[in-house]
């Protein structure tokens, strides 16, 4: 399987079908993601998670789905270059599923860019650098007021 291929189908079953118990098909055991410290926590974590590992990439993905089962992501470009995958996505969920602090399920939905760089050792992901429009998930579910620095206003 082509590195391209590995990241569009990590993306599939892991993210977008929510099949955490085949994480170790796609993932080392060490895996590190290496996030922005969130501002906003969107799916109501009680502690930041940690992205490590097998287990820290299920709490993640579990945590995500369980507040938009739809959760999905889409591959719009993707681009492999010796180990490194990156890609840029439209994410999307619908707030169907857990509250989120004080914000109970509403039915709204997102549809946010995300952009993500993959490392590839032995045929498996095991370092992630990212960047998800988080603040725009929390607005378009309404959890929080748009700023009124947002184009349009």
């Amino acid at each position: 399987m082509t590195y391209e291929a590995l990241a569009r189908e990590t993306i599939d079953v892991v993210w977008t079908r929510g099949q955490v118990d085949r994480i170790p098909e796609f993932y080392t055991a060490d895996f590190k993601a290496h996030q922005p410290r969130p501002r906003v926590n969107w799916v109501g974590l009680p502690r930041l998670a940690s992205w490590t590992g097998h287990e820290g990439l299920r709490e993640v993905v579990t945590a995500v789905r369980s507040v938009c089962p739809d959760y999905s992501e889409t591959p719009q470009l993707v681009v492999a270059a010796g180990d490194m995958v990156a890609m840029r996505m439209i994410n999307r969920g619908t707030h169907t599923g857990r509250p989120v602090g004080r914000f109970q399920p509403s039915g709204k939905s997102f549809e946010v860019v995300d952009t993500m760089f993959v490392r590839i050792v032995d045929g498996k992901i095991a370092e992630q650098w990212g960047l998800f429009d988080q603040y725009s998930v929390c607005v378009q579910l309404g959890f929080m007021e748009p700023s009124e620095l947002q184009s349009g206003s």
